[in-house]
């Protein structure tokens, strides 16, 4: 083991590179876990806002994205506008970066390249599936019945953590028992990758409401646009992100075919050309108090401590600002005369800080995208829908109300 605090991160989707990268930077020895033999194809798609451009910029972690966001369109299906707004044009003045859409994958790679530019250690093929806390250090325990050792664990394994579920079994260690399965929302999503038509606006981020469906269009390339398809259904859908087979594919443009009937060519011609959709339900899971986010050498950061359902667009933003504020928190170890404690009473008290800052404002904010799932996102009912529609417009009708609540989410983490 380095002479340097070794950390175990567990999970290798954004914020557990980010994290290894910034420890690094203060003098950590981090190495990263992930349950993937190999890194590749994950999910379609996620949208960067300034608050989370921000702390990927300290690591030179800003993948090349040459169309950011300029305009915001709120519509019907047929097209006819609701609301538009040329706001994100003024991001990189007010908040110092523009939003930009950005493939999944390509982040993930992105982000994998620069640790092992940076020499950190990537062990991929390696779930964890227990944890060992010592007065003075911490193993982890794999399936591959492997093991390692370290001063403290960041779990940060997204939405199905493991880390979560281990850290809550250690609060009834006579039944072993942590939180209850996930609970259905009734929503499903789903989202593909498709080739820029003639008709999509360079910049346009789109939303189409219509009655029991959602849709929403960003580029996230020169020739590329993500869209995604939120709807209700009564049958649990698996939470999985997999990719459809060749049949599957067919089967699941054809559903959405029927399902979006009525709306404007060009959003139909987006589910014709994909060549690879995914399909999930969306659920939801148990708000955790700020002291359960954490054991004596554990921490949990991102989806694995406030899950959130994607309605809001700011998962991974709000992973990234963990990613800064745990790493800000956390005493330097650069150089001989570093004076730092990593005693278990120094990293609760480091592990408490971090989570009572970040808990209140995740957790409004996972209530807000939930929330808006419901109400905004898939409403039923003719008049539910104009009751709905005249919401966004009278929302958007005032600039300064609207900048309160944007300066609310993406003027953080500093």
């Amino acid at each position: 083991m380095s002479s340097r605090p070794t950390v175990l991160l567990i999970g290798c989707g954004v914020a557990g590179p980010v994290l290894a990268l910034l420890l690094k930077q203060k003098g950590y020895h981090p190495i990263v876990f992930e349950k993937v033999a190999a890194l590749g194809d994950a999910g379609a798609s996620l949208m960067l806002n300034p608050n989370g451009l921000k702390v990927l910029s300290l690591v030179n972690g800003i993948p090349s994205l040459e169309h950011p966001i300029t305009t915001f369109w709120h519509g019907t299906p047929s097209g006819t506008t609701l609301v538009t707004s040329d706001l994100p044009r003024s991001y990189p003045t007010r908040y110092g970066h523009s939003a930009r859409g950005v493939k999944r994958t390509a982040l993930n790679l992105h982000l994998k390249q620069l640790l092992l530019d940076a020499g950190i250690e990537l062990r991929e093929g390696w779930q964890l599936n227990s944890i060992t806390e010592n007065t003075d250090s911490v193993t982890a325990g794999f399936t591959n019945d492997q093991t390692a050792t370290g001063t403290f664990l960041i779990g940060s394994d997204g939405i199905k953590a493991a880390s979560r579920r281990l850290i809550l079994q250690k609060e009834n260690p006579a039944t072993g028992e942590g939180e209850g399965p996930p609970t259905f929302t009734g929503l499903i999503q789903v989202a593909g990758i498709s080739r820029t038509t003639r008709e999509s606006p360079r910049g346009r981020m789109g939303n189409y409401y219509g009655e029991g469906v959602h849709v929403i269009v960003y580029p996230v390339s020169a020739s590329e646009v993500s869209w995604a398809v939120t709807m209700s259904q009564d049958k649990e859908m698996a939470e999985s992100w997999q990719s459809e087979g060749a049949e599957g594919l067919q089967a699941r443009k054809k559903m959405l075919e029927e399902k979006l009937a009525g709306f404007e060519d060009t959003v139909l011609e987006l589910v014709r050309d994909a060549d690879r959709i995914i399909s999930f339900g969306l659920f939801d899971r148990q708000e955790l108090e700020a002291e359960q986010w954490f054991s004596k050498r554990c921490v949990l950061v991102g989806d694995a401590a406030h899950p959130t359902s994607p309605h809001l667009g700011q998962g991974a933003n709000q992973a990234l600002e963990d990613c800064y504020h745990l790493s800000r928190l956390l005493p330097n170890v650069d150089g001989d005369s570093a004076d730092y404690s990593l005693a278990e009473t120094g990293l609760k008290a480091v592990f408490s800080e971090f989570a009572r800052l970040r808990q209140p404002r995740t957790s409004a904010l996972v209530k807000e995208a939930r929330r808006l799932g419901h109400e905004q996102r898939v409403v039923f009912g003719a008049e539910r829908c104009r009751e709905r529609d005249a919401r966004l417009v009278a929302a958007w009708s005032d600039p300064e109300k609207v900048f309160e609540g944007m300066d609310r989410l993406l003027k953080e983490p500093f």
